[in-house]
């Protein structure tokens, strides 16, 4: 089985170097605070042992023999990330949210998948979900949890820790559309309308979207956040597979030019996929009209 690389974002070694610089300097004084750092490793560590004890009690274990579609799935992208040992995968019921998570305890790595994104495999999109857990994989694979731990200190930097995740969910996604191409922007689409609403969605608009409700809370609230925006994480070469190829429509393969007009090709695919390349140039990983970059 061919392996994959994971292509690093440029600026994820960049900031997490910077982190380990911060945690250096500040570990000098922090020893005048260690009682108390001890006390928040201590609460970290039981709060995460309580939540895996919830999850491994009340939710539903994946293996050969429950839900082994899913299993599969997870198995055969260890497989291609190298990752040697495969996660405890669990289904959590969870009120309608569209998501999955990975997290490590005790030096043992989980993948916690929500159950409204599992059904999306019954409705015909698989691809969708192993664009979701390519990308959650990829935590695993780059160790993005236990790296945050080691630079502790350095959470006492504005914006640092923050620019560091976001850097690392661009890994992420690039990893998840290398494992699964077609379905990197219903993905992305799914997170933000739902699994009833995101193939209604017009992709183009999407995208250009963060350009005309553009301002500085905008900016503000991203900077903030351990996420970009998710109408900046639609990439042009994502945009170029998902209007080049098949997508699903009540569970068949169609061509796009049966499709829906939205997802049409883009001015026979090209043109409007360089227009919205040209506008990610301008809007890049940051706002660099508002504040310097962190």
């Amino acid at each position: 089985m061919e392996k994959i690389t994971v292509k690093v974002h440029k600026k994820e070694k960049f900031y997490y170097n910077l982190m380990i610089v911060f945690t250096i300097l500040l570990c000098i004084p922090g020893l005048l605070f260690l009682p108390y750092l001890l006390l928040v490793g201590i609460f970290i560590l039981i709060s995460t042992g309580l939540f895996i004890g919830y999850i491994k009690g009340s939710a539903v274990r994946v293996s050969k023999d429950q839900f082994s579609d899913l299993y599969d799935i997870v198995t055969d992208q260890c497989q291609k990330l190298a990752i040697k040992k495969v996660p405890e995968i669990y289904i959590v019921e969870s009120g309608g949210l569209l998501n999955a998570m990975a997290t490590k305890f005790v030096g043992a790595n989980y993948l916690i998948i929500y159950s409204d994104l599992y059904e999306v495999i019954l409705d015909g999109r698989k691809d969708i979900v192993e664009f979701i857990i390519a990308h959650e994989l990829c935590h695993v694979k780059r160790n993005h949890v236990y790296k945050k731990m080691y630079v502790f200190p350095s959470l006492l930097v504005p914006f640092l820790a923050q620019a560091y995740s976001r850097a690392c969910e661009y890994t992420c996604d690039s990893v998840g559309y290398t494992i699964s191409p077609r379905g990197a922007v219903d993905g992305i689409k799914l997170l933000a309308s739902g699994k009833r609403l995101y193939n209604k969605m017009d992709t183009k608009a999407y995208t250009k979207q963060i350009e005309i409700t553009d301002s500085f809370w905008v900016w503000l609230s991203e900077k903030l956040s351990t996420h970009p925006h998710l109408s900046k994480r639609i990439t042009p070469e994502m945009l170029r597979v998902n209007f080049n190829s098949f997508r699903y429509s009540d569970n068949k393969r169609t061509k796009i030019d049966t499709a829906k007009p939205e997802i049409q090709q883009i001015n026979e695919t090209t043109s409007e996929v360089q227009e919205v390349k040209t506008e990610n140039k301008s809007k890049g990983d940051d706002h660099q009209r508002f504040m310097p970059k962190f």
